[in-house]
């Protein structure tokens, strides 16, 4: 689906920049392993005239009910029936360091429940290869719903701000019928600045933990979010009590603590043990 992409969106209010990092359309791309993608099949027959239609793991295509909007489709209804393992992986994206990194997308699916197709979207930080996918960062059913009435999938990549990447989409369901992916756009804000001295002093402990932690020189503090080491928010506007700010439900291993102040956002790593 077109629509207007911008390279830099000024907030004046707060001096931020929103830059694109990585956007794909599908309107011009006509090759996607010729545009740097790569691609993994299953050795499914794709049913019918989806065998012509759709022969490779993912597939450029223009449907009617899209209304001449072109999308990347793969297919899940096989002759036999049986789970499909069709991957779409884009080529390395390079995400910018200490900025706020949001992944957007829209997916359909062409028929309803229980044919909806199931997808899931992988993160590598290594290599194209399947096995390097090793963290999820969505899993979901797609609807049957033109994709310009759709609201697109938001996934948080903060966590990997200043490393390069590989996303991948995977159609891995069984006897659904097609799913479609479309708009997939990476964008990054600049962390504001913060007073290098607020900066500088602002901590969490006890680090490592196991229950909860505590934030010094937190007056400024707006609002406090954790992300796990897949970059998805596990703790959202969390509040403190006694200033506490309990993690006690959190299962063992490193988060990111995410803290909004008056002046800008910081972030800080913490271990759960």
């Amino acid at each position: 689906m077109k629509k207007l992409l911008l390279t830099a969106l000024f907030l004046p209010i707060f001096g931020i920049a929103q830059t694109s990092v990585f956007t794909e359309s599908f309107e011009e791309t006509t090759d996607l392993e010729g545009a740097g993608w790569t691609l993994y099949n299953d050795a499914n027959t794709p049913f019918g005239t989806y065998a012509t239609m759709l022969p490779k793991a993912w597939n450029i295509i223009s449907w009617v009910s899209e209304s001449g909007n072109t999308v990347a489709s793969a297919p899940s209804w096989f002759t036999v029936v049986a789970p499909a393992d069709r991957w779409m992986i884009t080529p390395s994206i390079t995400l910018p360091a200490n900025s706020t990194i949001s992944l957007e997308f829209f997916a359909r699916s062409s028929d309803v429940s229980p044919y909806d197709d199931g997808f899931k979207v992988k993160i590598s930080t290594t290599n194209t290869a399947k096995a390097s996918f090793t963290n999820i960062l969505a899993v979901a059913h797609a609807v049957n719903s033109p994709i310009a009435d759709l609201t697109p999938y938001t996934v948080d990549l903060s966590a990997y701000a200043g490393q390069t990447i590989y996303l991948s989409w995977v159609n891995d369901y069984t006897n659904g019928n097609v799913l479609s992916v479309d708009d997939i756009a990476v964008t990054a804000t600049p962390l504001m600045a913060v007073n290098d001295v607020n900066k500088k002093n602002m901590t969490v402990y006890p680090n490592p933990t196991s229950d909860y932690f505590i934030i010094n020189n937190a007056n400024d503090v707006v609002s406090v979010k954790v992300y796990d080491i897949s970059g998805k928010v596990v703790k959202s506007k969390l509040e403190a009590v006694d200033n506490r700010f309990d993690i006690s439900d959190l299962e063992n291993g490193v988060y990111t603590v995410s803290i909004e102040t008056k002046t800008g956002t910081v972030s800080r790593k913490l271990i759960k043990k």
